[in-house]
């Protein structure tokens, strides 16, 4: 009988929420920081390949490996049912360590051939395409370094000519750069919503943090070098496809205000649902009209709005 090894950590938050706080005259936001990222932090077990002999035909089909990586660079679609027809129940962000419950059937997407997993992203389960999954806990870049994002005009400016890629913090309060890759790590500056970061590397050591699975990165902002825990970064990006550009609304469909254009072949940042205080969801980050298009809350340089996927280059498995 085939051994297993559990991971000890759950996910059990969805969200970005914010795990920052100032020093001095900003204690109260040090103590909110505090109680998000909590001070235990859990270390996944290591997996370990099976040692049974039995014959491949003989066996049930089972996974090896409980735990995967979102690799596709707009996030991935999870689904109430194994097929990309089927209801869309979330966006799962790009870099995401997702729970692995189940192997399905194969099938062919974008030219990609994989099986469908059954997976647990906190408290929503549903299907994902394998072929935008890498199983284990190991992150890795998902975009180029290079792409054309625009900032908002404020913050420091950073040098983005050696790192791996870029990220959005997205916190509401900010998000505190650390020493060390620890939720006690000593802060270093509280690094503003909107601000764009460059990952130097990702760690390899799987962590938990409020109940929130992924591994510290160490990034730049501006001429400070620090450490940021993965789930607190946006990583989720899409490049606009229209040849003449696109219209970010101020709401979902047709008839919300124009905002501005975005050029073509610019990159935005696919943004994470928005909650309140106490982690409830206000308002989803996706939505599908009545046309069955579907629109994405998206952030490009000072511009914060919504956009219709029909224009979007998009990788999220299908």
């Amino acid at each position: 009988m085939n051994k297993r090894f559990m991971s000890v950590a759950l996910c059990l938050a969805i969200t970005f929420t914010n795990c920052g706080g100032k020093e001095g005259k900003e204690e109260k936001k040090e103590a909110t920081n505090e109680k998000t990222e909590k001070t235990a932090e859990k270390t996944a077990k290591t997996e370990e390949p099976t040692k049974d002999n039995e014959k491949a035909e003989d066996a049930p089909e089972e996974v090896q490996q409980e735990k995967a990586v979102v690799i596709a660079k707009s996030g991935l679609s999870l689904r109430e049912e194994p097929n990309g027809k089927s209801k869309l129940i979330k966006l799962l962000p790009t870099n995401t360590i997702v729970n692995v419950l189940e192997k399905g059937e194969n099938a062919t997407i974008n030219g990609k051939k994989s099986a469908w997993y059954k997976v647990l992203y906190g408290k929503y389960e549903g299907y994902a395409f394998g072929g935008y999954l890498k199983m284990g806990t190991k992150l890795a870049a998902t975009t180029d370094a290079n792409v054309e994002t625009a900032g908002d005009g404020k913050g420091e400016s950073t040098s983005f000519s050696d790192v791996l890629q870029k990220g959005l913090i997205t916190a509401p309060s900010g998000l505190t750069l650390r020493k060390t890759p620890s939720a006690k790590g000593a802060s270093i500056t509280v690094i503003p919503k909107n601000q764009e970061v460059g990952v130097l590397e990702f760690l390899n050591e799987m962590s938990e943090i409020d109940g929130m699975q992924g591994t510290w990165c160490k990034v730049r902002y501006g001429r400070k070098e620090g450490y940021l825990f993965s789930p607190f970064i946006n990583f989720s990006t899409a490049t606009i496809s229209a040849k003449s550009g696109l219209t970010l609304r101020e709401t979902a469909g047709k008839e919300g205000a124009k905002l501005t254009v975005i050029p073509s072949g610019k990159t935005v940042y696919l943004l994470p649902p928005t909650v309140n205080d106490a982690g409830e969801m206000l308002e989803d980050c996706f939505y599908e009209d009545n046309e069955g298009n579907t629109w994405y809350k998206v952030r490009y340089g000072k511009f914060e709005g919504w956009a219709s996927g029909q224009y979007l280059e998009m990788e999220t498995g299908c």
